[in-house]
């Protein structure tokens, strides 16, 4: 009998719940401006249960080191010279920890971004039969993470994962999208609530920038504080390459657009100030 680990039988789950979910909202004939708000709505519910779960998993103690910080800290650095100049992290909770209830949450992420890219198809289609609505860096983004995460679960069900601390933390991305959520809501089918439409910008310029530019550096931080490091020597010494590469591009891509918005919100705080639009 073919028994399947709770983070495989978490990603059926998603791949079956969230289509149903997203036909209860749509209705059997829906119309375009329907299936789009049906579409945020399942993101809406997807990213708020994924931010609590990961929140959550991130409490637990499994993921806690059993030494103090200030035994740990001058381990590393002992070991560098006999670990290719990189910090030796075979003890570190923050790389070697695992758990079957983390797991699941990246299964759940998964199932959500496979569910999704073909939501926006749909969607694309309704709209104008599949031309410039297509929100292609969306796609992108989807087919990237979400093949990631597949891969992930590849090295899961051969119990060879590591790094899934890092990954859930970077779940917590998610946390934004609900008010990037009710933000389009507003501007799409309310802009003559011009105040509503302000509030919801400038929550999403701090929610943008405490969950997809400030959590990088927190998860700097905490991976450095195993080696007695602050989150910029962790960056400088503790990541090979590739990491550092990805992580480096990642923040500044992420600062780069929260700049963008910051300066977008105050353009059109300015323009409703002066009674534009």
């Amino acid at each position: 009998m073919l028994l399947l680990r709770p983070s495989q039988c978490a990603l059926l789950a998603s791949l079956i719940a969230y289509p149903v979910l997203l036909r209860v909202f749509t209705g059997s004939s829906p119309s375009p401006q329907r299936f789009s708000k049906a579409v945020k709505a399942t993101s809406t519910i997807h990213s708020s249960l994924v931010t609590v779960l990961a929140l959550y998993a991130l409490r637990q103690k499994p993921w806690r080191s059993s030494l103090p910080s200030k035994k740990l800290s001058g381990t590393s650095k002992e070991n560098i010279a006999g670990s290719g100049g990189y910090p030796d992290d075979s003890s570190n909770p923050f790389i070697t920890a695992r758990s079957e209830f983390a797991n699941s949450i990246t299964a759940i992420e998964a199932g959500y971004l496979i569910q999704d890219i073909a939501a926006l198809l749909i969607e694309a289609h309704l709209h104008d039969g599949g031309g410039k609505t297509l929100d292609k860096t969306l796609m992108i983004h989807h087919f990237g993470i979400g093949s990631a995460l597949l891969l992930l679960h590849y090295y899961i069900a051969r119990g060879r994962e590591v790094g899934i601390y890092v990954i859930v933390m970077f779940l917590l991305m998610n946390s934004s999208t609900p008010i990037l959520n009710l933000r389009w809501y507003l501007r799409t089918f309310a802009p003559q609530r011009r105040a509503a439409v302000l509030v919801a910008d400038g929550a999403f310029v701090i929610s943008f920038f405490t969950a997809r530019v400030w959590l990088v550096w927190k998860i700097l931080a905490v991976y450095g504080a195993h080696h007695g490091w602050s989150a910029f020597e962790a960056y400088r010494s503790g990541l090979r390459i590739p990491c550092k590469l990805g992580t480096g591009a990642l923040w500044t891509a992420n600062m780069g657009w929260w700049t963008m918005l910051v300066m977008n919100t105050m353009s059109r705080a300015k323009r409703f100030t002066l009674g534009g639009q």
